[in-house]
């Protein structure tokens, strides 16, 4: 179960059986009756009953019932929002969420998260009118499939950067070449991203806990029940009449309770232990793993550089604290410098888990204890300071990115766009703030092109994905058109899976984003980390190479370190001649059309060739081939083009 589904659960409310159909409004006022031990025993019951309901539309991945988490969601923060304006306390809404939420997850869960992210969401309520509750939910809500999964109109999320204007080739101010050393290597950079180290990770202990993360020392089995709900049927309970959003409160409840006489309870249930090295399950990384991994990187004598794209924190988003946090931050960078030492260089990204609480990312407008992020890229500048220049040491304080040159002519910007990102409460409250993130980025690309350099992106979350705002997506795609000739490759982490992203300008590639994969193998994934090597005359890509484990190979002899091998080289795998954008786009079309093989192997080695991932259907290969040429949230013009051909 991911954070959102904490979150809507954490805030859910109930509705009355008394009535036909419900709106969002009556919804909340429901929550608000239950806050004051007001409800009848009979809606009590349907609580329970519209939260397995509601449980089973978040735990299935096929569920595109777009209605009913809509209708919860705004009814959830009108109603919180109700009860912040009527002064209730902190400790009552604590402990009214937690006792809802407890219906479909731990009361443990439930209370540390909610205890934990009250305090910005009360600050924000309190400081931002503009926030509606169908603002909140249309940005929590939104996906790839649809641009109205939950409609807002909040006008705080329309701007547009501005760009400097073409400048003449002619004109660029070139690096002295006399500084370049014409006899250096080709540059060779080790590519990891999302270590998520668990401190507490315990080999052979409960891998299917009753937690959302498991494998953590303390943990329960989980009680298994399998249900069978139809999901078209759960989506006819909800009707869109105009603007709002009801629900058909007597065939939910039909739903509800005619699938519990079916459901199958399965307390005898028996799993097997978490492994020593890991776990294809819903756990998080051995703190011994990763220091494999560094070892195994170590191993590569060649490498010059690496990038790290963010993610230190583990998974258990309900039990973090500051001093936990700030702790595997310092072990993650402290591992890297014993490692690596002076010999590598290591530039680091900020990761969306690496704040507290997760995803927390303010304004430096914000000041206040327990609420600003400030404390965090002071933190990450000292951490990482023995790799940063003075300049980067104090971007970083400034904002979480930082611009750097590495050698004369290719300088890395490593960006913090983890401030767009669509669980950052921070965005409701101010969503221009990632503007001005990209306002910084434009006037290091356009300093860069003067001077004739190349540039390396880094960023944690993938350009052009659904966790991050619409208008981050479309304007951050502007700005990679404008410096095509600038930025030579970019680099994101985020979602584990090995994939890549293609941009287009009028239908014609013309830069590529590369996946990192990641070390963790949540879930069902092999640990990778990836090698890559660049021309010296302009930095591109000129070859990519994934190692990974197989994990289940590794936890039979815990004794003796993993087997990492070669998985792939990028070029001969796909039978490229180079990785250009050009090349990359003539391969999708490939994946599509006189090549479908090349798909199913993507499709592998996006999971990293795991044991346990589920088999990757024509819909699963149709959503990553499009993922794979989407680089603005919605714009489906060359994904509309590989479906026609896959299916002509």
């Amino acid at each position: 179960m991911n954070v959102l589904n904490i979150i809507v659960f954490s805030l859910f409310c109930v509705y009355s059986i008394a009535a036909d159909s419900l709106g969002s409004n009556d919804l909340a006022n429901l929550f608000i009756r239950h806050s004051r031990d007001e409800l009848l025993d009979s809606e009590a019951k349907v609580i329970e009953d519209i939260l397995q309901l509601y449980g089973h539309v978040w735990n299935n991945a096929r569920s595109v019932t777009k209605g009913i988490r809509c209708f919860v969601c705004r009814g959830a923060f009108a109603a919180l929002m109700a009860l912040i304006k009527l002064e209730v306390s902190d400790e009552a809404i604590i402990n009214t969420a937690t006792k809802l939420c407890s219906i479909a997850i731990s009361e443990r869960v439930c209370r540390g998260f909610i205890g934990l992210n009250l305090p910005i969401l009360k600050y924000i309520i309190k400081k931002t009118p503009q926030a509606t509750p169908k603002t909140f939910c249309g940005v929590l809500l939104q996906s790839y499939q649809q641009s109205h999964t939950c409609e807002y109109d909040d006008p705080r999320f329309e701007w547009q950067i501005e760009l400097p204007p073409k400048v003449n080739q002619r004109d660029h101010l070139y690096y002295d070449d006399d500084d370049y050393d014409n006899n250096l290597s080709p540059l060779t950079v080790a590519v990891l991203s999302d270590i998520h180290v668990d401190m507490f990770y315990e080999p052979s202990g409960v891998a299917d806990c009753d937690e959302p993360i498991c494998c953590r020392k303390g943990q329960n089995p989980r009680v298994k029940n399998i249900l069978d709900i139809d999901e078209d049927v759960i989506e006819e309970c909800v009707v869109e009449n105009d603007e709002e959003i009801l629900l058909d409160t007597e065939a939910a409840s039909k739903i509800v309770r005619k699938d519990n006489k079916t459901s199958r309870s399965m307390s005898d249930y028996n799993s097997e232990p978490a492994g020593y090295w890991g776990d294809y399950r819903n756990c998080d990384t051995p703190l011994w793993s990763y220091v494999d991994v560094l070892k195994q990187i170590a191993s590569h004598k060649e490498i010059d550089v690496v990038y790290y794209l963010g993610d230190n924190i583990d998974h258990h988003i309900w039990e973090t604290t500051y001093e936990l946090v700030d702790e595997v931050n310092s072990l993650i960078a402290d591992k890297m410098k014993n490692t690596f030492q002076r010999d590598i260089l290591v530039i680091p990204t900020i990761g969306n888990h690496d704040s507290q609480p997760v995803n927390q990312f303010a304004p430096t407008s914000i000041k206040g204890e327990g609420l600003n992020t400030t404390w965090l890229y002071k933190s990450f500048a000292n951490k990482w300071r023995y790799y940063l220049s003075k300049e980067a040491s104090g971007s970083m304080k400034c904002r979480g990115g930082f611009s750097m040159l590495i050698r004369p002519g290719i300088r890395v910007i490593s960006i913090n766009n983890n401030v767009a990102y669509k669980l950052n409460w921070w965005v409701l409250y101010d969503p221009v703030n990632p503007k001005r993130h990209l306002e910084w980025l434009v006037e290091e690309l356009h300093n860069a092109e003067l001077s004739g350099e190349k540039v390396h992106i880094l960023s944690h979350i993938p350009p052009g994905d659904q966790d991050l705002i619409y208008v981050w997506t479309r304007e951050y795609d502007r700005i990679v058109e404008r410096f095509s000739s600038t930025i030579v490759a970019q680099f994101y982490g985020h979602v584990h899976t090995d994939d890549f992203k293609i941009f287009y300008k009028d239908g014609k590639a013309f830069n590529v984003a590369w996946g990192a994969g990641s070390v963790s193998t949540y879930q069902n994934l092999n640990p990778n980390y990836k090698i890559f090597t660049f021309d010296n005359d302009n930095f591109e890509t000129t070859s990519i190479t994934n190692y990974i484990y197989n994990l289940t190979e590794a936890n039979l002899t815990p004794d003796k370190s993993p087997r990492w091998f070669k998985l792939y080289d990028m070029k001969d795998s796909f039978q490229l001649h180079d990785l250009s954008a050009t090349s990359m786009n003539q391969l999708v079309y490939s994946m599509v059309t006189d090549r479908k093989f090349l798909l199913d192997d993507y499709a592998l080695f996006s999971s990293k060739q795991s044991d346990l991932m589920p088999y990757c259907d024509t819909d699963c290969k149709i959503q990553m081939i499009c993922n794979s040429v989407t680089s603005v949230l919605w714009d489906r013009k060359e994904c509309n083009k590989l479906i026609d051909l896959y299916f002509s």
